[in-house]
C-alpha cells in the first residue's frame, strides 16, 4: 500500500501515501489562517525507508506537539501520538517511501525545521518537506520568510489552489 500510489490506502479510502488534505484546502478548511501543514516525505522510489527511521522522525516531531493527521497512513500506524511510537510490528518493514503530516502553528515552522535537521543525522533514507499555509489576502505566501530565516530557499515550483472549490467550512473573522 505504501509502495504503490495507484493503490487505495484501507486507513485513507484515498490514492497514495498521504491524504489529499493539502491539495483540497480551500474546501477543506484543515489548515487555518495562523496555521501550517508539513509534510515529511521519507525514501523515494529506489532507495526506499524502513518504519524504524520513520518512527525516529515522528518521535522527533512528536516532541514539539504537532497535531498528526488523522487520516494519514503513517499516523494510523502510531501507538501513541503523542509520541510519534510507531507499532513495534511494523518497524522492521520497508516501503518505497511514506509521508507523515503534520499541522503547526505557523510561527513554529523554523522548531520543526530544527528538529528535522537534527533528526535527519540518524535516519539511513532521504527526507523532503514540503509546508503548506492559506495565502494571505495580498496574496503573499506567509511561510516563505520562516522558511528563509531558517536557512533554506523555498521552491518556485510549489504548488497554489486557486480556491474555486466550494467551502464545506467558513472560517470565522477575528
Amino acid at each position: 500500500m505504501f509502495s504503490d500510489p495507484t493503490v487505495v490506502h484501507p486507513g485513507t479510502g484515498i490514492y497514495g501515501r498521504g491524504t489529499e488534505e493539502i491539495k483540497s484546502n480551500d474546501v477543506t478548511g484543515r489548515l487555518r489562517k495562523g496555521e501550517a501543514g508539513l509534510v515529511v516525505e521519507m525514501g523515494r522510489p529506489g532507495i526506499g525507508a524502513f518504519f524504524g527511521d520513520i518512527e525516529k522522525v515522528a518521535m522527533a516531531l512528536a516532541r514539539l506537539s504537532p497535531e498528526f493527521e488523522a487520516k494519514n497512513p503513517v499516523t494510523q500506524l502510531m501507538e501513541d501520538t503523542g509520541t510519534g511510537k510507531i507499532k513495534n510490528e511494523v518497524l522492521n518493514e520497508k516501503v518505497l517511501s511514506a509521508i507523515i503530516e503534520i499541522k503547526i502553528k505557523l510561527e513554529r515552522i523554523p522548531d520543526f525545521l530544527r528538529a528535522l535537521e537534527k533528526v535527519q543525522r540518524e535516519v539511513d533514507t532521504v527526507i523532503a518537506v514540503g509546508v503548506a499555509a492559506r495565502c494571505l489576502s495580498d496574496g503573499s505566501i506567509p511561510h516563505e520568510e520562516l522558511i528563509r530565516k531558517s536557512g533554506y530557499t523555498p521552491s518556485r515550483n510549489g504548488k497554489t489552489n486557486l480556491g474555486l472549490g466550494r467551502p464545506l467550512f467558513k472560517e470565522m473573522e477575528a
